[in-house]
């Protein structure tokens, strides 16, 4: 039999669907540095908790992010609304 259980799987499913609604999020800002910024506390934040075993702590940790995504939207929208200049870096990067 397989070592994972349906609710482990389907908190698995969601915790990599949360992942990628923050980094999409995160991209939204228009700032370099509060972009970049907020893409790596996303990487950071779920590589902190890899190895949380209990289904209750990873529901709640879920929860915990799933607020954290609402909030993101929030200020990449508040970005989009007052854009500042291009950064240094970004047209480095984007040549």
């Amino acid at each position: 039999p397989p070592p994972w259980t349906m609710a482990g799987l389907e908190t698995r499913t969601r915790t990599l669907g949360l992942f990628r609604q923050l980094m999409r999020a995160s991209a939204g800002f228009s700032n370099y540095n509060f972009r970049e910024y907020a893409l790596r506390r996303v990487r950071l934040g779920f590589r902190e908790h890899t190895t949380v075993g209990d289904s209750a702590a990873a529901l709640k940790l879920v929860h915990e992010g799933e607020r954290q995504l609402e909030l993101l939207r929030r200020q990449a929208t508040i970005s989009q609304l007052y854009p500042q200049g291009s950064h240094v870096l970004e047209g480095a990067v984007a040549k």
